[in-house]
C-alpha cells in the first residue's frame, strides 16, 4: 500500500469492513431468519407467548419450509400430527378443518401457538412444554410420575430450542443491528 495517501487507505479499509460487516449480516438472516413474522406476533399476542421461543420452535421443527413433514408424519412449519391438530382444531371451534390445513403458515402456527400454550399451562415450566412438545404430554406425565429421564432425543430438542431462542433473542436485540436485520426480511 506503500505511495497511497491515509484518505485512500482508509477508504479501502472502510470499504473491506463494511463488505465484511454486509456478509456476516447475511448470514445470520439465513441462520436465524424470521419468516411469517407478522402471524407469529399476531398469535404470540392472543396466547401470550414470546414470539422469540415460538420462532426457535418452528426453527428448530422445520427451518421455516411450511411443506415439512416428518417421518412420524407431523406436518408444516410447527411439526403438528394430524391427530393433535385436530384435537386443537375441536378445542378452538375451528370448523371444517382438514389435515391439510397443517401445511399452511397461518393455520400451523395458530395451531402450534395454542398448543404451546397449552403445555406451558398444563406443566407450569417452558422446558418441560417443550419435552411435551417433543415427545408428547403423555410421555411426559409418565416421566414426572415415575422420576424418570428425559429421552435423550428430548433433552437435546430442549437445548436446541433454548439455545436458538436465546440466540434470536441476542442477535435481533442488538441496538442498531437488530432492527437492521428485522428490516432486511420485511
Amino acid at each position: 500500500m506503500s505511495g497511497q495517501t491515509l484518505p485512500t487507505r482508509i477508504w479501502k479499509w472502510g470499504a473491506v469492513i463494511v463488505l465484511l460487516l454486509g456478509l456476516v449480516i447475511t448470514a445470520l438472516v439465513i441462520l436465524y431468519p424470521i419468516a411469517y413474522r407478522q402471524t407469529i406476533l399476531d398469535w404470540c399476542n392472543v396466547y401470550e407467548l414470546d414470539e422469540y421461543l415460538v420462532l426457535s420452535v418452528i426453527r428448530t421443527e422445520s427451518h421455516f419450509r411450511p411443506q415439512a413433514l416428518s417421518p412420524v408424519g407431523a406436518i408444516g412449519l410447527m411439526q403438528i400430527m394430524p391427530t393433535t391438530g385436530q384435537w386443537i382444531a375441536e378445542k378452538n371451534g375451528i370448523e371444517g378443518f382438514a389435515v391439510d390445513d397443517l401445511y399452511k403458515p397461518e393455520t400451523n402456527i395458530h395451531l402450534g401457538s395454542w398448543y404451546l400454550r397449552y403445555l406451558i399451562d398444563r406443566f407450569t415450566d417452558v422446558d418441560a412444554a417443550l419435552a411435551a412438545y417433543n415427545a408428547g404430554p403423555g410421555t411426559v406425565d409418565g416421566w414426572i410420575e415415575h422420576g424418570s429421564q428425559l429421552f435423550p432425543e428430548t433433552a437435546s430438542y430442549i437445548r436446541r430450542v433454548r439455545r436458538t431462542e436465546n440466540i434470536y433473542q441476542e442477535l435481533y436485540g442488538l441496538p442498531i443491528l437488530g432492527p437492521l436485520l428485522l428490516a432486511m426480511q420485511s
